[in-house]
């Protein structure tokens, strides 16, 4: 009976590695200059410690165990390469971390833009072709050439990285984004020729406008070539709110290593993330913008609980606003603000419409004095209205439970 049920569970991990791989596509590492090549390889150098790789080196011999010494544990890697006895030279046969032939995300293929982006070059692999990278807002057609927006360029190195407020943009008209690169590939009829046209392998927008080059984009069915795949997405496994785009840029075709340009994305979220949300806990905690972990949505919260402080924020997320909250000698916490006792100030007088309660030394709003409101609505001259009703917030923040916060600021 043990024995079967090691079976079964055998057979359901094989059966999804299968669907998974049918998914993604990749092909195995290679090998240039003796150094591995490929998508896995470049993961192995997507690192917390820039210039670091996990890559063990290869041991000559006959060595102990069934693993090389060096097991490439050098930094927190997306991925683990390392050599097993009897090991290709060059090409580790061991992995660990995130694969590329089984973590890609199908679904990927639109963006909600919640935040600033941070784009970085990782790698143009072997290709020949000097492709550009960018953005563009999705439609729900095919992106034309003035909506396509270059981020790095054909010139762009390994390391380079360009940050973007895609949220700023006056053209921006506030919906979900794509990706595309633009390829220098020419063209034959209605195919490529698999060669640079011209002769000239550096990529760009206006050659691509004069109708040289071919465009690939994040969203299937829109690229140049129809539904040949040239993007593969990947969810960081070290660093939250990041995804790697890894690409082929062949037109009608592929080898299938997806690292014809390969790219990081800081603070960008999947589709349907990057709304405002509350994640059910208490005053400050409460705010939270929804994000991506893998396929699935969560409420991620913005700010975590902290010792309480006369803001008018439930910091301690404890239900009550400010209390405990202290305030200097003569000062009464109120409405978020440390402000003079009226009870026992010689000099404070309340302002119109205002009147002092001996008992909180608060000046409180005399037509709101006997209103009792229900959950979620406040008192405002007389009248109950909703937490955010009538509250204009400043660029890049959000009303919530009438404060304004900024859902890109501590993001979890």
């Amino acid at each position: 009976m043990r024995v079967l049920g090691t079976l079964i569970a055998v057979v359901a991990l094989v059966a999804g590695a299968e669907t998974a791989l049918a998914q993604c596509m990749v092909a195995p590492p290679g090998c240039d200059s003796g150094r591995p090549t490929g998508l896995l390889a470049t993961f192995a150098c997507a690192c917390d410690t820039p210039g670091v790789c996990n890559i063990g080196a290869f041991c000559s011999g006959d060595p102990v165990g069934e693993s090389c010494p060096d097991t490439g544990m050098n930094a927190t890697c997306e991925s683990r390469m390392w050599h097993a006895r009897n090991d290709n030279a060059c090409i580790p046969s061991r992995q660990a971390g995130l694969n590329p032939a089984t973590d890609c995300v199908p679904s990927a293929t639109r963006f909600a833009p919640t935040c600033p982006l941070t784009f970085t070059l990782l790698t143009r692999g072997t290709a020949q072709f000097r492709n550009v990278f960018g953005w563009y807002e999705v439609t729900g057609a095919r992106p034309e050439p003035d909506a396509l927006r270059v981020m790095l360029g054909c010139d762009a190195m390994p390391g380079d990285t360009a940050v973007l407020d895609v949220r700023r943009d006056p053209d921006y008209r506030g919906g979900e984004i794509g990706f595309f690169i633009i390829s220098p590939e020419g063209r034959s009829g209605s195919g490529g020729t698999a060669s640079c046209a011209g002769g000239n392998c550096c990529a760009s927008l206006e050659r691509y406008r004069a109708g040289e080059g071919f465009l690939y984009v994040s969203e299937t069915g829109f690229s140049d070539d129809g539904s040949v795949n040239h993007l593969h997405v990947y969810d960081s496994t070290i660093t939250e709110r990041k995804f790697y785009f890894a690409w082929e840029d062949t037109f009608g075709t592929s080898n299938f290593d997806f690292t014809d340009l390969v790219t990081s994305v800081d603070g960008v979220e999947c589709s349907g993330a990057g709304v405002s949300c509350d994640t059910g806990a208490q005053g400050a905690c409460g705010a939270g913008v929804t994000r991506c972990v893998g396929s699935t949505l969560e409420c991620a919260p913005i700010v975590r609980a902290e010792t309480e402080v006369c803001n008018g924020v439930d910091d301690d997320c404890d239900g009550e606003v400010d209390n405990g909250a202290t305030c200097p000698a003569r000062e009464v916490c109120h409405d978020g603000r440390c402000v003079p006792n009226c009870e026992v100030s010689d000099e404070f007088v309340c302002d119109v419409g205002f009147e002092c309660d001996a008992e909180t030394g608060f000046c409180v709003e005399v037509a709101c004095r006997d209103v009792t409101c229900g959950e979620g609505q406040i008192c405002r001259a007389g009248v109950c209205a909703g937490e955010c009703e009538g509250v204009v917030c400043p660029h890049g923040q959000e009303c919530f439970r009438d404060r304004c916060i900024a859902p890109c600021v501590g993001v979890s």
